[in-house]
């Protein structure tokens, strides 16, 4: 649970319908960039980490991945501005 003042983050990715939520541990512009990399070569292997599993992946450029990205925990009063604001995805 976040304290007040912070914000939390949950992570959750979708490939080819089936729902997955990350692990807080992993980089996730990393994470997307080994998905656009697999998607643009011959079928492969990304893993995972979800709770207590590891999942691995074939990743192809027919997969459909979808990343969202979920706060919560804000604390903010009327006259603030949310303090943690979403990782940048550009590289």
């Amino acid at each position: 649970m976040s304290s007040p003042g912070t914000a939390s983050t949950n992570t959750h990715i979708v490939i080819d319908g089936q729902p997955f939520l990350l692990d807080g541990d992993r980089d996730l512009v990393d994470l997307m960039g080994e998905i656009e990399a697999a998607a643009r070569s011959e079928p492969t292997f990304v893993h995972l980490s979800a709770g207590d599993e590891l999942v691995s992946v074939l990743v192809s450029s027919r997969s459909r991945i979808v990343i969202t990205v979920e706060r919560d925990g804000i604390a903010v009063t009327s006259d603030e501005a949310p303090i943690a604001p979403l990782p940048d995805w550009e590289y």
